[in-house]
């Protein structure tokens, strides 16, 4: 891959998109190339980081590499678009990369900004795949949303259960259930269920169709346990209601 100076195209797109650089970072480097649009010479310079021995223990440079893919996977240069169409699958990679070396998540609160826009990423690949019904793709998506989390999300993992069931891995689906579950039960009891906005949508709908499949799989346990936790999770919620009433009855 040939390196390109960006153009005046991207020269627009820095006037137009925000161009904050890593909130509360300390490489003066990589932060003067990114504010000033050299995303590709940014890019290079952060891989080699993440690279080295020694400074690729830090967690900063991933979060540049994954900031640097996505801009050029959106640059408004043909050529440049061109050779970076993968640039978002590599910038979901850099990130999760980025979650795990920050250990003690301090960029990553600080940066919860760009986080969140490779979770919505992440949420429209889901609900995607949801809708012609590939779950195997589904759950693969679930698995890096999963990773994007810096502490364990239990409402989430219940969900990408649910995936793999639905995609014919029941054990490892089952076993992901029931890890979740436990934690699960005990938060609604102490009221301390977290519901992640990002993928509030799609986990109802997981709770729905998983629910309904265990149903005419004639697993009408199965399928009670499914929608009367989602019952609990979301109790106000009009879909989850009309499908507790339908598998468990009106109590």
């Amino acid at each position: 891959m040939k390196l390109k100076l960006l153009s005046v195209a991207l020269g627009l797109l820095f006037c137009t998109t925000a161009m904050a650089q890593v909130k509360g970072g300390h490489n003066l480097k990589l932060a003067k190339l990114y504010t000033s649009g050299k995303y590709e010479i940014c890019l290079f310079k952060a891989e080699d980081l993440c690279n080295d021995p020694a400074a690729g223990r830090e967690s900063e440079p991933y979060l540049y590499a994954a900031m640097c893919y996505i801009k050029l996977y959106e640059s408004t240069d043909p050529e440049v678009a061109a050779d970076y169409k993968d640039g978002m699958r590599q910038a979901v990679k850099y990130t999760t990369k980025f979650v795990r070396k920050d250990t003690d998540g301090e960029l990553y609160r600080q940066n919860t900004d760009f986080i969140d826009v490779i979770k919505k990423h992440l949420q429209k690949e889901i609900k995607t795949y949801c809708s012609s019904e590939n779950y195997t793709k589904a759950s693969n998506s679930a698995r890096n949303y999963e990773k994007l989390a810096h502490k364990p999300d239990y409402l989430f993992l219940y969900y990408s259960g649910m995936l793999k069931c639905m995609a014919n891995n029941s054990v490892q689906g089952e076993h992901d259930m029931a890890e979740a579950r436990t934690q699960l039960a005990e938060q609604v009891i102490n009221n301390t269920v977290k519901v992640d906005p990002i993928v509030k949508s799609l986990i109802i709908d997981g709770f729905l169709k998983y629910s309904m499949q265990l149903v005419n799989e004639k697993r009408k346990k199965d399928a009670e346990a499914v929608i009367t936790l989602g019952k609990k999770v979301f109790p106000n919620d009009g879909y989850i209601s009309v499908q507790y009433n339908m598998i468990v009855g009106k109590k």
